[in-house]
C-alpha cells in the first residue's frame, strides 16, 4: 500500500495514500486520500538529511542522534501501520482518526488514565459506602484490634503506632466490652452506645468478679459446671476500669472519624474514665543513696543485679520511662563543648510519645555510662523489677507504706513495705520529685520528661507536704 510523507513549506507534513485494485481485469484507482499531520516536531533541515541517506543504518543512526526527530518519524511509523491495518476502507474521516489518534496519544493516554482513576476512586468510594452499611461496631472493635497488633493503627494522641504493651492493653480493654455484650445478651451498635449503655457497662465492670477460683468450668460431656466452694471475690479497680472506659471511648472516636453513624453521647463529660490518685511511691534521696550503696557482690547472679541496679538509676537521674532507659545505645550519648567544660547528655525520641528529648547527664550518670562504652545491655523489664525490690530490701528500705485502692466501688486500704513497691517507673517518679525538690523549674522538668502539660507531671510528683515546706524555706527568703 503506497503511503508517501512529504514535507510542505508552511512546515507541517503531508500524507497521501494512493491505492489499486483489480476491477474486472482493470486495476483501478479505488483509494486516494492526502491529509496535513500538524504538531510534528520536524524541522525542514532534519527532515532533509534524514531522507537523503539511503541506507537503514544511517537512519537508524541520525535517530540515535537525534531523540526528539526519532520520536517524530516513531509517529509517522505508527501512522502507516494504521493506514495498512485499515486497507480499502480507508476513507478521509478514517484517515483523519488515524492522525489524531497518533499525534495526540499522550493527551488521549492521559485522559484515559484520568477517566480510569476517577472510575477507580467512585468504585472505592462506592464500596466504602457499602461497607459502612455493612459494618457493626463489634465488626469494627475486631478490626482495630487486629489493626493495633499489627501496627496498622496509630494513637490519636501521639500519632504513632502502639507499642507492645499497649497492643495488649488495647485488645484485652476492648475485649471486655464485647464480654459485657455477651453475658448482659444486648447487641449494642454504633448509635447504640449513649449514657444508658455506659452507666449499665460501669455497674457490670464493677461489680464483675475476676478472681478464677469462682469461674465455671466445664464437664467432659460440655456442661457447665459451677465451682463448689466459692471463694471471696475480687473486682476490677477504679483505675483499671477507668481504662477500660478510655478504650472504648478511642474506639468510638476512630469510627466516628471515618463516618460510622457513632452516637455523640461519648463526648460528653459524663461519660467519663474515673480514676483513683494512687498514692504511687518515689524514693528520697537517701534512699537512692542507700541503694547506690549495697554490696551485691554477694548476691547469686551479681553482675545482673548491678545492671539493673544500674539501669534503674539511669532511669532515677534521668526521668524516663523504661522503654526508654533500658534501651540506650552509644549514639544516643552526645558531647558539647561549653567553653572549657564539657557536657554530656541523652538524646533520645521516646518511644511511648516519639518527642525528642535532650537530658543532661551528672556525675552519677557519667560514670554508670563509662562502664558501658558499647551502650548499656539490654535488662528484661521482669528481672530489673524483681532485682530492684531485692536491693531495696537489702538496702533497707522497709518503712510500711499505705497504699489506697477502690475496687468494686468499695475504697480500700493496703499496707506494704515499701520495698516492695519499688519498680522500673518508680525511677521516673523519684526523678521528677527529686528535681522539683532542687528547685529545678517545672517547665525545665517538663523538657526533661518529655511532658506538655504541668497537670500530667503533678501526678509524677510526689513530695510529701513537709519536703514541699522544706523546698519553699530554702528557696524563698519570703518563708525565712
Amino acid at each position: 500500500m503506497p503511503t508517501k510523507f512529504s514535507f510542505e513549506k508552511n512546515g507541517t507534513i503531508k500524507v497521501r495514500v494512493r491505492m489499486k485494485r483489480l476491477i474486472d481485469g482493470v486495476p483501478r484507482e479505488v483509494v486516494n486520500q492526502r491529509q496535513f499531520i500538524q504538531d510534528l516536531k520536524i524541522n525542514e533541515a532534519d527532515w532533509n538529511r534524514y531522507n537523503a541517506y539511503k541506507n537503514e543504518n544511517s537512519q537508524t543512526q541520525f535517530k540515535k542522534d537525534n531523540p526528539i526527530f526519532a520520536k517524530e518519524i516513531k509517529k509517522l511509523d505508527a501512522i502507516r501501520e494504521k493506514i495498512d491495518n485499515a486497507g480499502y476502507d480507508l476513507d478521509s474521516k478514517t484517515l483523519r482518526d488515524i492522525i489524531h489518534d497518533v499525534t495526540h496519544a499522550d493527551a488521549i493516554e492521559e485522559a484515559n488514565q484520568l477517566k480510569a482513576e476517577r472510575e477507580k476512586n467512585k468504585q472505592e468510594k462506592e464500596e466504602a459506602e457499602m461497607r459502612k452499611k455493612q459494618m457493626t461496631l463489634s465488626k469494627f472493635i475486631d478490626e482495630y484490634i487486629k489493626d493495633v497488633k499489627e501496627g496498622n493503627r496509630t494513637t490519636l494522641a501521639h500519632g504513632r503506632t502502639f507499642v507492645r504493651g499497649s497492643r495488649f492493653s488495647v485488645a484485652n480493654s476492648l475485649g471486655h466490652f464485647k464480654e459485657f455484650m455477651e453475658e448482659t445478651g444486648i447487641t449494642y451498635d454504633f448509635k447504640d452506645v449513649d449514657m444508658d449503655c455506659y452507666n449499665r457497662y460501669m455497674t457490670w465492670l464493677i461489680h464483675k468478679d475476676i478472681n478464677p477460683e469462682n469461674k465455671e468450668t466445664v464437664d467432659k460431656d460440655g456442661n457447665k459446671v459451677a465451682p463448689k466452694v466459692k471463694k471471696e471475690e475480687i473486682h476490677y479497680s477504679d483505675n483499671t476500669i477507668g481504662g477500660f472506659i478510655r478504650k472504648l471511648k478511642g474506639v468510638l472516636r476512630a469510627a466516628d472519624s471515618r463516618g460510622y453513624p457513632v452516637n455523640p453521647a461519648y463526648k460528653s463529660v459524663e461519660f467519663k474514665a474515673q480514676a483513683l490518685d494512687v498514692d504511687a511511691i518515689y524514693l528520697t534521696r537517701e534512699e537512692v543513696e542507700k541503694m547506690e550503696k549495697v554490696d551485691l557482690s554477694k548476691t547469686e547472679n551479681n553482675k545482673s543485679y548491678e545492671l539493673a541496679r544500674d539501669l534503674f538509676m539511669i532511669g532515677v537521674w534521668t526521668a524516663q520511662r523504661v522503654s526508654d532507659y533500658n534501651n540506650l545505645k552509644p549514639e544516643n550519648i552526645k558531647v558539647v563543648n561549653n567553653g572549657d567544660t564539657p557536657i554530656t547528655y541523652i538524646s533520645i525520641h521516646q518511644q511511648k510519645t516519639g518527642r525528642q528529648v535532650e537530658i543532661p547527664c551528672n556525675a552519677k550518670v557519667r560514670a554508670i555510662l563509662e562502664k558501658y562504652p558499647k551502650g548499656l545491655p539490654h535488662l528484661s523489664d521482669q528481672k530489673i523489677n524483681m532485682h530492684i525490690k531485692d536491693i531495696g530490701k537489702l538496702a533497707g528500705i522497709d518503712d510500711v507504706v499505705e497504699i489506697k485502692s477502690s475496687r468494686g466501688g468499695m475504697v480500700t486500704k493496703e499496707y506494704h513495705k515499701k520495698y516492695e513497691l519499688i519498680c522500673t517507673h518508680t525511677a521516673r517518679r523519684t526523678g521528677a520529685t527529686l528535681m522539683y525538690l532542687d528547685g529545678v523549674a517545672v517547665y525545665d522538668i517538663m523538657k526533661v520528661t518529655g511532658h506538655t502539660s504541668v497537670t500530667s507531671l503533678e501526678k509524677y510528683i510526689r513530695a510529701d507536704k513537709l519536703e514541699v515546706a522544706q523546698k519553699l524555706v530554702l528557696q524563698y527568703d519570703y518563708f525565712k
